[in-house]
């Protein structure tokens, strides 16, 4: 599998680098490839067990070198994982084979406008609605958000909760009806990661 990466890595990637870095493009023609090789490769690089996904750490090697692929391919690694541990059996077998097989993206809504990375800070509450929640939100700097339409998403269920992270959950939010995308921000320099502005209405 190393030795795929690493060709991979020589004969695709390290040729359009730099442009697609200073394009601030999103490497679509890349992840695709990527896609293909989890499927084909004998060594793996999708691995499914039981209906699932067991992901595997060297399953990120494949974007090592290079930040923009990193972003790509962790932020949907961190979705699927947050489902292969915390998520109902129903969502597990429901979500994990589709993110293996490439066929969903995922990504991780964290941070909001006001708060960084201090996501202690975050103000995006879940309420109620018989058998539903509704969330009313403004998230930045989701890498995939543009792209993705599976998201882990952070709220706040207990805002009274002591201590506070026992009042945090996360909802697997789709990328449709009350998801909007504003147009990606300006940055100085040559981006490491694609990284637009998610809007949650």
């Amino acid at each position: 599998m190393i030795d795929a990466v690493e060709r991979f890595l020589r004969a695709e990637v390290w040729p359009v680098a730099i442009r697609l870095e200073h394009a601030d493009e999103y490497p679509e023609a890349l992840v695709e490839q990527m896609r293909e090789m989890g499927r084909d490769h004998p060594s793996g690089l999708r691995r499914a067990r039981n209906a699932g996904a067991q992901l595997h750490a060297a399953d990120r090697g494949i974007a090592a070198e290079w930040m923009l692929l990193v972003g790509a391919v962790n932020s949907h690694l961190s979705m699927a994982a947050a489902v292969l541990r915390h998520g109902t059996p129903e969502q597990r077998a429901e979500l994990l084979p589709r993110f293996a097989r490439g066929e969903l993206r995922g990504g991780i809504v964290l941070t909001e406008p006001d708060c960084g990375r201090n996501l202690q800070a975050i103000r995006t509450l879940a309420r109620r609605n018989g058998e539903h929640y509704v969330v009313n939100s403004t998230k930045t700097w989701i890498t995939n958000g543009a792209r993705g339409n599976r998201f882990a998403l952070l709220v706040k269920t207990g805002p009274r909760a002591e201590p506070h992270h026992r009042g945090r959950s996360l909802f697997i939010a789709e990328n449709g009806p009350g998801f909007s995308v504003p147009p990606k921000p300006p940055k100085q320099g040559p981006t490491q990661c694609i990284q637009p502005r998610v809007l949650l209405l």
